[in-house]
């Protein structure tokens, strides 16, 4: 039986290996930096825990199970946490005037009585959300949501990836966000610890200039990351993924006094035009119990709309969000501690290059199989789905 080589140490070729083994086959995973986990990652710190990039996860009956395996618990949010904001002249709970709500729900309801609501090939999620919700609806709720969870330009997302027919992903007894008890981190140290006692070779700080080896070869790393390992078995393949554009995203923690905490909830998204740069702003020790005494909330930059915020250094971001603090409170304090993370390649662009490439389907060499968040989606139940379906595939052709 060849050993499958998973190359790509984040989530998503973590789950992959875990299902990889647990079917019974030899597993190597290797990863080119010197930790694994990829955009998932907590640092400890005396203000309390600061995740890298995301906070929490969708629950699922995968991820339950999945967790329920690692003997990982998960907790849920505070109540509080249910509170999300929309940024307009303020944050508010609905950002939509009574006669703009009532021009939605009539331009809605006329929509789906004559089944024009899906979105069509080749649309725009700014052209879709202005043919079916109207202006108002798309500039300040489609707009704003869409920016916040795939960093997107609405102008050149596509509607058909985000708003279409998907496979579905079996829901959780939760139904709601969870998270580690203290942090995203506890995720991946228990899929290493549980990889280890399957036998899985994990290697780390390894560059992977070939992949042209014996056995199965699972690609589990970013788009643009994959192009240089496909060029040697596929110039074809190689060159689609490389037409994928990725996003990058800055993430800035700051924590302040317990005082600060004067808004409720989740956090709240920016639409443009709103005399704020950030896409949007999550509370962190609102959303989860045990993430820190004082107040930290968490400013996130970048996205297909604002790239040149790569180039700004450590005391530039500050700047900018001691200044988007001024614009939303009113006032300006001076953090207790801030921590900076920057992503040059965070995200792939949902886009309608990306709708067309796998509309055609990525052609991939025998042996060698895809996983990543820009085949399913960027959430981890969709790279979770993703990652078994590839190991039940490599599984099949072995």
């Amino acid at each position: 039986m060849n050993r499958v080589t998973v190359v790509g140490g984040g989530v998503s070729g973590l789950v992959t290996s875990f299902y990889l083994a647990k079917l019974g086959l030899p597993v190597r995973l290797i990863e080119k930096d010197n930790r694994l986990g990829g955009l998932i990652g907590t640092l400890a710190t005396p203000h309390g825990p600061v995740e890298l990039a995301a906070n929490s996860i969708r629950s699922s009956a995968k991820l339950e199970t999945l967790c329920a395996e690692l003997d990982l618990p998960l907790i849920g949010p505070k109540k509080e946490s249910r509170a999300r904001y929309i940024y307009r002249d303020g944050p508010r709970r609905w950002p939509l005037g009574p006669i703009e709500s009532l021009g939605l729900a009539g331009k809605l309801t006329k929509n789906l009585l004559a089944r024009r609501f899906p979105p069509r090939e080749r649309e725009t999620v700014h052209e879709w959300s202005g043919r079916v919700l109207g202006e108002s609806a798309t500039r300040y709720l489609v707009g704003a949501a869409l920016q916040g969870i795939y960093a997107g330009d609405p102008r050149e997302l596509s509607a058909s990836l985000i708003f279409g027919k998907k496979e579905k992903t079996e829901r959780g007894t939760k139904r709601e966000l969870v998270a580690p008890p203290v942090g995203m981190s506890q995720l991946i140290d228990a899929l290493e610890q549980k990889l280890l006692s399957l036998g899985v070779e994990i290697e780390t700080g390894v560059e992977s200039a070939s992949i042209d080896r014996e056995g199965p070869v699972v690609v589990a790393t970013s788009a643009s990351d994959a192009v240089p390992l496909l060029r040697q078995r596929s110039s074809e393949s190689a060159a689609q993924l490389e037409r994928i554009e990725m996003l990058p995203l800055v993430r800035v923690t700051a924590f302040y006094p317990a005082s600060e905490h004067t808004i409720g909830g989740f956090g709240i998204l920016f639409p443009r035009e709103q005399g704020v740069r950030a896409l949007g702003v999550l509370f962190n020790t609102n959303i989860f119990p045990g993430r820190g005494d004082g107040h930290g909330e968490s400013w996130i930059y970048g996205g297909a709309i604002d790239r040149d915020v790569m180039a700004l250094d450590d005391d530039a971001l500050i700047d900018l969000v001691a200044r988007d603090r001024r614009t939303v409170y009113g006032r300006a304090v001076e953090p207790t501690a801030v921590y900076l993370q920057r992503w040059p390649h965070a995200l792939p662009h949902y886009d309608l290059r990306l709708e067309r490439m796998l509309r055609k389907g990525i052609e991939m060499p025998p042996g060698t199989f895809l996983a990543g968040n820009y085949l399913r989606g960027i959430g981890l139940p969709a790279l979770i789905e993703r990652a078994w379906d590839v190991a039940r595939r490599v599984k099949s052709e072995e």
